[in-house]
């Protein structure tokens, strides 16, 4: 499986339990923003992480690129089975 890569580009507050007020840097992102090949419009995917505690400067939530990418070489290892070879296979639908 591909690895999950974050690298922080901003910090905030919890500002209530559903808002957080964020900062980010706009020049840590222009390396991964991809552009889209359906509107043509550049996008960076971003995790918004409640940290434990506080940093030294207050701030308890974290902004993080995730660079994460589905690995296409890893194949699935499920078996389908079709209906008429479960056992006991009188399913009512």
């Amino acid at each position: 499986m591909a690895e999950k890569k974050e690298r922080a580009v901003g910090w905030g507050k919890q500002v209530t339990s559903w808002k957080r007020g964020v900062s980010v840097c706009l020049d840590d992102l222009q390396d991964f923003a991809t552009k889209s090949d359906k509107n043509n419009k550049f996008y960076v995917r971003l995790n918004i992480v409640d940290l434990k505690e506080p940093n030294q400067y207050g701030k308890d939530v974290s902004v993080e690129i995730d660079t994460w990418k589905p690995d296409s070489t890893r194949k699935s290892t499920a078996k389908v089975i079709p209906p008429e070879e479960f056992e006991g296979s009188e399913i009512p639908f």
